[in-house]
């Protein structure tokens, strides 16, 4: 049933994702142009309403001073409740890798206590409870799939990085430069104890690089020593081609182009002949 509800009397969830302030503006925009497209999802909570899905919608109408907003009011128990929620944020393209596998566990876990039948090992003892479970519900890949609009391989990846790390660590890599799928990856194959060392060695080691002041590469030892080749062998031309007389303008000439390193080859080369030249 569709309701226009007051604004300042719907709550969102206590679980519910932080709001995420781009989508909220970019609402805000859309919906000040051509109104509001899609109702939220609202429950009773007592005498108030609890948003089970939609709280970035209900968040740029309340920014917009709407005193009203076109819900869809449904009588969802707890679970069912958190399972809609869950499935908008799988929808959603912006979840990290970290958040994705979060919520696609909890969903197989809401799921699987929904529809028994469908777990693996203690449901399945006989052929009868197989084919009750054929009947009675989709296996969960297959059904997450066709609710978010992933695919099943996806949706079992992140299920099983969701399952194996554990949650504390998913909280903290969440939005960081750890928040990868080859680091969850990684993790899922360490015990929960060497998940949380490694996260928070990991973690403070990224935080410290980015903090440090980036400096540029030192240059190898082979290429300095090229260079200072390079730069005797054009001096040694310069001074067998150049008068005597004229040696301290060539060198006040190369210091002004920045050539210093042949300037000083040629203060040496020309130091020495004249050191030569008076002591011969």
């Amino acid at each position: 049933m569709i309701q226009s509800l007051p604004t300042d009397k719907i709550d969102r969830r206590d679980d519910a994702r932080a709001i995420n302030e781009a989508t909220v503006s970019a609402l805000v925009d859309s919906i000040a142009a051509v109104g509001l497209i899609n109702p939220i999802r609202v429950r009773a909570a007592g005498d108030r309403w609890e948003a089970i899905a939609g709280a970035h919608r209900l968040a740029a109408c309340q920014r917009l001073g709407l005193a009203d907003i076109e819900c869809v009011v449904v009588a969802d128990d707890d679970l069912h409740a958190e399972l809609a929620m869950i499935d908008e944020n799988l929808c959603r393209a912006e979840l990290s890798p970290a958040e994705r596998s979060s919520q696609t566990a909890r969903r197989k876990a809401i799921y699987q206590e929904l529809h028994p039948e469908t777990r693996h090992g203690g449901d399945r003892k006989s052929d009868q409870v197989a084919k009750l479970a054929t009947c009675s519900g989709e296996r969960f890949t297959a059904e997450t799939a066709s609710a978010t609009g992933r695919s099943e391989r996806a949706v079992q990846r992140d299920a099983e990085r969701g399952a194996k790390v554990i949650q504390e660590v998913l909280d903290m890599i969440r939005g960081t430069p750890l928040d990868t799928g080859v680091y969850l990856d990684k993790l899922k194959r360490m015990p929960p104890n060497d998940q949380y060392t490694a996260a928070k060695r990991d973690l403070a080691e990224a935080r410290r690089s980015e903090r440090a002041p980036q400096s540029s590469p030192r240059p190898s030892r082979i290429d300095a020593d090229v260079k200072a080749r390079a730069a005797k062998e054009v001096a040694e031309i310069l001074a067998a081609h150049v008068p005597h007389d004229a040696w301290d303008g060539v060198k006040a000439n190369l210091y002004a182009a920045g050539a210093r390193n042949i300037a000083d080859e040629l203060a040496n080369i020309t130091g020495q002949s004249i050191m030569d030249r008076r002591y011969a």
